[in-house]
Protein backbone atom coordinates (compact mmCIF):
# COMPACT_ATOMS: atom_id res chain seq x y z
CA UNK A 1 0.00 0.00 0.00
CA UNK A 2 1.04 3.55 -0.68
CA UNK A 3 0.94 4.14 3.41
CA UNK A 4 4.05 2.59 3.39
CA UNK A 5 6.17 4.51 1.54
CA UNK A 6 7.57 7.47 0.59
CA UNK A 7 5.36 10.11 -1.86
CA UNK A 8 8.56 9.85 -4.35
CA UNK A 9 8.71 6.23 -4.11
CA UNK A 10 5.39 5.70 -4.74
CA UNK A 11 5.24 8.59 -7.70
CA UNK A 12 8.13 6.36 -9.51
CA UNK A 13 5.56 3.01 -9.60
CA UNK A 14 3.28 5.41 -11.39
CA UNK A 15 5.79 7.07 -13.89
CA UNK A 16 6.64 3.11 -14.42
CA UNK A 17 2.69 1.94 -15.30
CA UNK A 18 2.02 5.19 -17.20
CA UNK A 19 5.39 4.67 -19.47
CA UNK A 20 4.43 1.04 -20.07
CA UNK A 21 0.98 2.05 -21.42
CA UNK A 22 1.40 5.39 -23.05
CA UNK A 23 5.44 4.96 -24.14
CA UNK A 24 8.01 7.40 -22.41
CA UNK A 25 7.11 11.01 -23.71
CA UNK A 26 3.47 10.69 -23.43
CA UNK A 27 3.83 8.86 -19.96
CA UNK A 28 6.29 11.12 -18.45
CA UNK A 29 4.21 13.52 -19.00
CA UNK A 30 0.83 11.90 -17.59
CA UNK A 31 2.79 11.17 -14.61
CA UNK A 32 3.65 14.29 -13.68
CA UNK A 33 0.49 15.49 -13.31
CA UNK A 34 0.61 12.78 -10.55
CA UNK A 35 -0.40 14.37 -6.73
CA UNK A 36 -1.17 13.37 -3.57
CA UNK A 37 -4.37 13.05 -1.53
CA UNK A 38 -6.42 10.80 0.69
CA UNK A 39 -8.76 7.84 0.41
CA UNK A 40 -11.19 8.59 3.41
CA UNK A 41 -13.09 5.26 4.81
CA UNK A 42 -14.99 4.55 7.60
CA UNK A 43 -13.05 3.80 11.53
CA UNK A 44 -12.98 0.21 11.59
CA UNK A 45 -11.96 -1.27 15.00
CA UNK A 46 -8.00 -1.06 15.59
CA UNK A 47 -7.77 2.11 12.70
CA UNK A 48 -6.94 5.66 14.09
CA UNK A 49 -9.44 8.35 13.16
CA UNK A 50 -7.77 11.15 11.03
CA UNK A 51 -7.81 13.32 14.00
CA UNK A 52 -11.45 14.95 14.49
CA UNK A 53 -12.25 14.70 10.88
CA UNK A 54 -15.66 13.01 10.38
CA UNK A 55 -18.70 13.07 8.03
CA UNK A 56 -21.54 14.79 10.25
CA UNK A 57 -22.27 15.18 13.15
CA UNK A 58 -21.55 19.30 14.59
CA UNK A 59 -19.52 21.89 12.52
CA UNK A 60 -16.27 23.02 14.54
CA UNK A 61 -16.32 27.00 13.95
CA UNK A 62 -14.45 29.60 15.32
CA UNK A 63 -16.28 31.45 18.18
CA UNK A 64 -18.34 34.01 16.43
CA UNK A 65 -18.73 32.52 12.94
CA UNK A 66 -21.68 32.84 11.85
CA UNK A 67 -23.45 29.84 10.67
CA UNK A 68 -23.58 29.61 6.50
CA UNK A 69 -27.03 30.29 4.71
CA UNK A 70 -28.20 30.07 1.16
CA UNK A 71 -30.86 32.96 0.83
CA UNK A 72 -31.97 32.80 4.40
CA UNK A 73 -31.75 28.83 4.65
CA UNK A 74 -28.79 27.10 6.65
CA UNK A 75 -26.68 24.93 4.74
CA UNK A 76 -26.05 21.47 5.93
CA UNK A 77 -22.71 20.31 7.75
CA UNK A 78 -21.52 17.21 5.50
CA UNK A 79 -17.82 16.45 7.17
CA UNK A 80 -15.05 17.91 8.49
CA UNK A 81 -11.66 17.72 7.40
CA UNK A 82 -8.81 17.69 9.86
CA UNK A 83 -5.97 18.72 7.95
CA UNK A 84 -3.16 19.37 10.53
CA UNK A 85 -3.85 15.46 11.28
CA UNK A 86 -3.28 14.23 7.58
CA UNK A 87 0.64 14.80 8.13
CA UNK A 88 2.85 15.50 5.89
CA UNK A 89 1.91 13.10 2.49
CA UNK A 90 0.67 16.25 0.74
CA UNK A 91 3.49 18.54 1.09
CA UNK A 92 3.24 21.46 -0.96
CA UNK A 93 -0.26 20.72 -1.97
CA UNK A 94 -1.82 21.71 1.37
CA UNK A 95 -3.93 24.52 1.85
CA UNK A 96 -3.14 27.10 4.71
CA UNK A 97 -5.41 26.14 6.84
CA UNK A 98 -5.93 23.14 9.45
CA UNK A 99 -9.39 22.55 9.91
CA UNK A 100 -12.29 22.94 7.19
CA UNK A 101 -15.90 22.49 7.62
CA UNK A 102 -17.75 21.30 4.20
CA UNK A 103 -21.12 22.87 4.00
CA UNK A 104 -23.95 21.96 1.37
CA UNK A 105 -27.80 23.25 0.72
CA UNK A 106 -29.64 20.23 1.83
CA UNK A 107 -32.33 21.09 3.74
CA UNK A 108 -34.76 18.78 5.32
CA UNK A 109 -38.42 19.37 5.42
CA UNK A 110 -38.81 17.46 8.73
CA UNK A 111 -36.99 20.08 10.78
CA UNK A 112 -39.20 22.73 9.18
CA UNK A 113 -38.07 23.66 5.65
CA UNK A 114 -40.54 24.65 3.50
CA UNK A 115 -41.07 24.31 -0.15
CA UNK A 116 -43.49 26.41 -1.34
CA UNK A 117 -41.27 30.21 -1.73
CA UNK A 118 -37.83 28.56 -0.82
CA UNK A 119 -35.21 28.89 -3.15
CA UNK A 120 -34.43 26.51 -5.89
CA UNK A 121 -31.43 24.02 -5.47
CA UNK A 122 -29.62 25.65 -8.29
CA UNK A 123 -26.56 22.85 -8.52
CA UNK A 124 -24.30 25.25 -10.25
CA UNK A 125 -25.18 27.97 -7.66
CA UNK A 126 -21.98 28.59 -5.70
CA UNK A 127 -23.58 29.72 -3.13
CA UNK A 128 -25.07 25.82 -2.38
CA UNK A 129 -22.20 25.22 -0.60
CA UNK A 130 -19.51 26.42 1.51
CA UNK A 131 -16.03 26.25 3.01
CA UNK A 132 -15.25 27.44 6.28
CA UNK A 133 -11.88 27.35 7.94
CA UNK A 134 -11.25 27.13 11.80
CA UNK A 135 -8.39 27.26 14.03
CA UNK A 136 -8.15 23.91 16.17
CA UNK A 137 -7.21 25.19 18.98
CA UNK A 138 -10.21 27.88 18.96
CA UNK A 139 -13.06 26.04 17.65
CA UNK A 140 -16.07 25.03 19.42
CA UNK A 141 -19.04 22.85 18.15
CA UNK A 142 -22.34 24.11 16.72
CA UNK A 143 -25.22 22.07 15.97
CA UNK A 144 -27.08 22.66 12.86
CA UNK A 145 -29.98 25.21 13.08
CA UNK A 146 -33.34 24.28 11.93
CA UNK A 147 -34.05 22.98 8.81
CA UNK A 148 -30.88 22.15 7.84
CA UNK A 149 -30.32 18.86 7.67
CA UNK A 150 -28.47 16.48 10.79
CA UNK A 151 -26.49 13.91 9.36
CA UNK A 152 -25.11 11.27 12.50
CA UNK A 153 -21.44 12.05 12.91
CA UNK A 154 -18.84 8.98 11.72
CA UNK A 155 -15.11 9.44 11.89
CA UNK A 156 -13.19 8.65 8.83
CA UNK A 157 -9.25 7.57 8.81
CA UNK A 158 -7.39 8.89 5.91
CA UNK A 159 -5.15 6.30 3.67
CA UNK A 160 -2.15 8.36 1.43
CA UNK A 161 -2.77 7.94 -2.69
CA UNK A 162 -1.60 9.30 -5.40
CA UNK A 163 -3.78 10.45 -7.76
CA UNK A 164 -4.19 10.75 -11.59
CA UNK A 165 -6.93 13.17 -13.42
CA UNK A 166 -9.64 11.08 -14.09
CA UNK A 167 -9.99 8.85 -17.13
CA UNK A 168 -13.68 7.98 -17.76
CA UNK A 169 -13.69 7.50 -21.74
CA UNK A 170 -15.22 10.81 -23.51
CA UNK A 171 -15.58 11.80 -19.56
CA UNK A 172 -12.38 12.17 -18.63
CA UNK A 173 -10.52 15.14 -17.45
CA UNK A 174 -9.55 17.83 -19.68
CA UNK A 175 -6.43 18.84 -18.04
CA UNK A 176 -5.76 15.85 -19.97
CA UNK A 177 -6.07 17.55 -23.17
CA UNK A 178 -2.57 19.92 -22.36
CA UNK A 179 -0.52 16.79 -23.07
CA UNK A 180 1.42 17.28 -25.90
CA UNK A 181 0.82 13.99 -27.48
CA UNK A 182 3.80 14.52 -30.30
CA UNK A 183 1.24 13.59 -33.50
CA UNK A 184 -0.05 10.71 -32.14
CA UNK A 185 -4.04 11.88 -32.15
CA UNK A 186 -2.84 14.00 -35.36
CA UNK A 187 -5.70 12.82 -38.12
CA UNK A 188 -7.03 9.85 -36.03
CA UNK A 189 -10.00 9.71 -34.17
CA UNK A 190 -8.40 10.93 -30.91
CA UNK A 191 -7.70 14.38 -32.56
CA UNK A 192 -11.61 14.05 -33.94
CA UNK A 193 -12.83 13.20 -30.24
CA UNK A 194 -10.16 15.21 -28.28
CA UNK A 195 -6.52 14.70 -27.68
CA UNK A 196 -7.09 13.52 -24.11
CA UNK A 197 -8.94 10.59 -25.10
CA UNK A 198 -5.68 8.83 -25.89
CA UNK A 199 -4.67 8.54 -22.43
CA UNK A 200 -7.72 7.73 -21.45
CA UNK A 201 -8.29 4.93 -23.82
CA UNK A 202 -4.44 3.65 -23.53
CA UNK A 203 -4.22 4.03 -19.67
CA UNK A 204 -7.81 4.44 -18.29
CA UNK A 205 -8.18 0.84 -17.17
CA UNK A 206 -4.91 0.48 -16.03
CA UNK A 207 -4.80 3.16 -13.96
CA UNK A 208 -8.00 2.35 -12.40
CA UNK A 209 -6.90 -1.56 -11.84
CA UNK A 210 -3.77 -0.16 -10.23
CA UNK A 211 -5.71 2.04 -7.69
CA UNK A 212 -7.78 -0.37 -6.47
CA UNK A 213 -4.93 -3.36 -6.05
CA UNK A 214 -2.20 -0.96 -4.90
CA UNK A 215 -4.11 1.62 -2.93
CA UNK A 216 -7.89 0.65 -2.40
CA UNK A 217 -8.73 3.49 -4.34
CA UNK A 218 -12.06 3.92 -6.63
CA UNK A 219 -12.63 0.37 -5.14
CA UNK A 220 -16.64 -0.99 -4.75
CA UNK A 221 -16.74 -2.09 -1.42
CA UNK A 222 -19.69 -4.26 -1.02
CA UNK A 223 -22.05 -3.18 -3.69
CA UNK A 224 -21.87 0.86 -3.06
CA UNK A 225 -19.00 2.74 -4.94
CA UNK A 226 -16.96 4.75 -2.59
CA UNK A 227 -15.27 7.74 -3.74
CA UNK A 228 -14.72 10.03 -0.79
CA UNK A 229 -11.40 11.50 -0.92
CA UNK A 230 -9.77 14.36 0.27
CA UNK A 231 -7.39 16.63 -2.06
CA UNK A 232 -5.64 14.76 -5.28
CA UNK A 233 -7.22 14.81 -8.45
CA UNK A 234 -11.12 13.55 -7.97
CA UNK A 235 -12.49 10.44 -9.42
CA UNK A 236 -15.25 12.17 -12.48
CA UNK A 237 -17.84 9.90 -13.76
CA UNK A 238 -19.19 12.96 -15.91
CA UNK A 239 -18.14 16.49 -17.97
CA UNK A 240 -17.58 19.45 -16.14
CA UNK A 241 -17.75 22.78 -17.87
CA UNK A 242 -16.26 24.22 -14.08
CA UNK A 243 -13.10 22.29 -15.22
CA UNK A 244 -12.36 23.50 -18.84
CA UNK A 245 -9.78 26.32 -16.54
CA UNK A 246 -7.43 24.96 -13.96
CA UNK A 247 -8.65 23.83 -10.52
CA UNK A 248 -7.75 22.50 -7.20
CA UNK A 249 -9.96 19.59 -5.44
CA UNK A 250 -10.65 20.12 -1.95
CA UNK A 251 -12.89 16.93 -1.02
CA UNK A 252 -15.40 14.37 -2.49
CA UNK A 253 -17.85 13.47 -0.27
CA UNK A 254 -20.47 10.27 -1.15
CA UNK A 255 -20.60 8.83 2.28
CA UNK A 256 -23.87 10.06 2.75
CA UNK A 257 -27.19 9.62 1.20
CA UNK A 258 -27.05 11.99 -1.77
CA UNK A 259 -29.76 10.44 -3.79
CA UNK A 260 -29.88 7.38 -6.06
CA UNK A 261 -25.88 6.99 -6.05
CA UNK A 262 -25.06 10.01 -6.03
CA UNK A 263 -21.87 11.96 -4.55
CA UNK A 264 -20.39 15.48 -4.92
CA UNK A 265 -16.85 17.34 -5.33
CA UNK A 266 -15.63 20.05 -3.71
CA UNK A 267 -13.16 22.29 -6.02
CA UNK A 268 -11.84 25.82 -5.94
CA UNK A 269 -9.30 27.86 -8.22
CA UNK A 270 -5.53 27.33 -7.39
CA UNK A 271 -4.69 30.17 -6.31
CA UNK A 272 -7.84 30.43 -3.66
CA UNK A 273 -6.72 27.12 -2.68
CA UNK A 274 -3.39 28.22 -2.28
CA UNK A 275 -4.27 31.50 0.24
CA UNK A 276 -7.33 29.85 1.79
CA UNK A 277 -10.24 32.10 -0.04
CA UNK A 278 -13.02 29.26 0.41
CA UNK A 279 -15.77 31.51 -1.18
CA UNK A 280 -14.56 30.54 -4.30
CA UNK A 281 -15.18 27.44 -3.82
CA UNK A 282 -17.72 25.25 -6.26
CA UNK A 283 -19.67 22.25 -5.88
CA UNK A 284 -20.19 19.35 -8.43
CA UNK A 285 -22.50 17.02 -8.21
CA UNK A 286 -22.81 13.44 -9.55
CA UNK A 287 -25.55 10.84 -9.95
CA UNK A 288 -28.59 13.47 -9.18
Amino acid sequence: MMSRVSFEEACARVRELCVEQLGEHVGTQVAALAKPGFGLRPVKPGITAAGIGRWGGSALLNPGTPWPEHDGVPLSLFAVLDVDALGSWLGDERPPDGLLNIFLFDPDIKRGHVLEGSPLLDLDDPRCCRIIPADPALAIEQAAPAPASIHAPEPFYAVPVVTLPSMRGVSYDPILDTVDYGGETEDSLYYRSAPGWLASDRLGDAWLEFCEREQGLYKYEDVFFSPDQAFGWPHLENSFTQLKEPYRHLITIGHHDLGDGGYVHFILPPKAFRVGDYEQAVALFEGF
